[in-house]
């Protein structure tokens, strides 16, 4: 089984990307106590809202027990301008932007261009997420400059963030290679003393299914499942933004290399299978064919996640999905592996969320075409509030909704958002000269032999404009107080643009932050080149 996904389990800072208004600048603020719940309903017969319900009409009940509604409303709400309204009476709206891309190609780029030229205004905020990581981008002097800071954060962060998985195919393919000519001597080559082989071939092709199987897992965790705990530490906070919010998310079709049918390689593995005739002999062909057929299993992934629980979540956030499914233009070179769509399991739960919210869903190789159909897309849903009749507990709390209509498909929130403490955090990244400097806020802390202390882990690395690693440093931290400022001397580094990972663990409670952007190294001032006392060095 691979290592569970990293929980990034805060929105430091400067999570949002925001506009030089004051009004768009307000912070997320934590809930602490809830006390009452709204629960947004959405109610359609064939395909369509029904629109003529009133309160009368809805039941809300809490693990069985039925609440009194205490506010209902209607509301109806698009991405696009209201012809009735001016610049002044625009609500400010929170814009998630979500690029689920293995890599950046030209269809990408245009998504962008088209979302801050057509959708975008100066009081909205915006925050990116990619590979369930925010991307953090300066804002620059101006649209046009955030824009491109975007797409160059985006591009460096894709180069770097596919490396291993680029060497993984690389392997992948060597591996088939070898093995076919393991086959090859054992089928093909008469008298061949199989005590004298490396690797005997039953051996050969279990080594290869379990490998081709690590690779596959390795590659859905990291591109394909997304993190349930990072989701809901991420719209908790939104939930409180006092304004429309919309995800509109850039699905790229899911591709891996999978074995040719008719390639010499599985017709190799088959012809082996089949030629076992003695009973110790069908054994082991027995063990190959159950590796297979565990590599053919994995593939089939719809158990491995909830499309209702990530629907909640967006659900509970008041937040509307829309999904626009692009294209995919890689190609492979191989004599055994040629790729093939794997993702169709994941969109189906991406586009049951669109629904679930109330957004559009389509593919097209002219994403602008999706998103302009998507800021047309009506959103009618009801919201029901109300208070808990009992004092409510975290835990197994469960809403259900009866609507007084036949024939209609419901929708809505069926658990409410847990509550919890602030988590680890990385915040105020800044770089002046070529020093780095960087807060840690939210540090779990202790009593040890009568003092408060904690437990942190904290990984810095640097890549070039080239995506070459030029720095990688992790140190262990005990901080005694909730926030610490660290300090890095990048002076041995020459003056220019590189792309910066901190990766914060909170060992106390196993949370994880991390932060993903582009910085800027300066030159050093002239007195200070002679007194620099080294590279690397951490000053909490």
């Amino acid at each position: 089984m691979t290592p569970p996904r990293r929980l990034i389990s805060g929105i430091f800072c400067f999570v949002f990307l925001l506009a030089s208004s004051p009004a768009a600048q307000e912070k997320l603020q934590e809930d602490v106590t809830v006390t009452l719940v709204e629960v947004p309903v959405r109610v359609l017969l064939k395909g369509r809202p029904v629109r003529d319900l009133g309160r009368e009409d809805f039941k809300v009940f809490e693990n069985g027990v039925e609440q009194e509604i205490s506010r209902f409303q209607v509301i109806s709400r698009r991405i696009e301008d209201q012809p009735a309204q001016g610049p002044a009476g625009r609500p400010h709206r929170l814009f998630l932007l979500i690029f689920n891309i293995y890599d950046y190609e030209p269809a990408v780029g245009a998504a962008i261009d088209d979302f801050f030229r057509d959708v975008f205004r100066p009081e909205d905020s915006v925050v990116v997420l990619t590979e369930d990581r925010v991307l953090s981008v300066e804002r620059g002097q101006g649209l046009e400059d955030f824009v491109a800071g975007l797409k160059d954060a985006l591009v460096k962060f894709k180069s770097i963030s596919t490396q291993s998985t680029v060497k993984n195919f690389r392997d992948l393919d060597h591996e088939g290679d070898r093995l076919l000519g393991i086959l090859r001597e054992a089928g093909f080559v008469a008298g061949v003393d199989r005590g004298q082989m490396i690797t005997s071939p039953d051996q050969a092709i279990v080594q290869f299914f379990e490998r081709y199987r690590h690779i596959w897992e390795v590659y859905r965790n990291q591109f394909l499942l997304p993190g349930l705990d990072f989701y809901e530490l991420l719209l908790r906070k939104i939930k409180s933004f006092e304004g429309e919010k919309w995800a509109i998310c850039f699905q790229q079709r899911e591709m891996f290399p999978m074995l040719k049918s008719t390639s010499q390689l599985d017709m190799a593995i088959g012809n082996w299978i089949g030629s076992q005739v003695d009973s110790q002999d069908q054994v082991k062909a027995r063990l190959v064919q159950a590796r297979q057929e565990d590599l053919r299993r994995s593939f089939d992934f719809s158990a491995s996640f909830s499309p209702d629980l990530l629907a909640d979540l967006f659900l509970g956030a008041d937040m509307t999905f829309h999904l626009i499914l692009l294209k995919s233009l890689r190609t492979v070179f191989s004599q055994n592996f040629e790729l093939r769509e794997v993702g169709q399991d994941f969109e189906a739960m991406l586009k049951k969320i669109s629904v679930s919210t109330g957004g559009h869903h389509d593919f097209s190789n002219r994403p602008g075409d999706v998103l302009s159909e998507a800021v047309r897309r009506e959103d009618y849903h009801y919201l029901l509030v109300y208070s808990p009749r009992e004092v409510p507990s975290d835990k197994n709390r469960k809403i259900e909704v009866q609507v007084d209509r036949d024939g209609v498909e419901v929708t809505y929130l069926k658990r409410p958002f847990k509550g919890g403490p602030d988590v680890i955090a990385v915040s105020d990244v800044r770089a002046t000269g070529r020093r780095l400097g960087f807060s840690i806020d939210h540090c779990r802390l202790l009593m040890v032999d009568g003092r408060r202390r904690g437990s942190a882990s904290v990984k810095v690395l640097l890549y070039n404009e080239a995506t070459d690693k030029v720095f990688d440093e992790g140190r262990t931290l005990e901080p005694g107080k909730e926030t610490m400022r660290i300090s890095l001397d990048l002076g041995d580094l020459e003056p220019g643009d590189y792309f910066l990972i901190i990766e914060a663990v909170d060992l106390v409670s196993g949370a994880t932050d991390v932060f993903n952007g582009n910085i800027r190294l300066g030159r050093l001032p002239q007195d200070l080149i002679s007194t620099r006392s080294g590279s690397g060095r951490s000053v909490p």
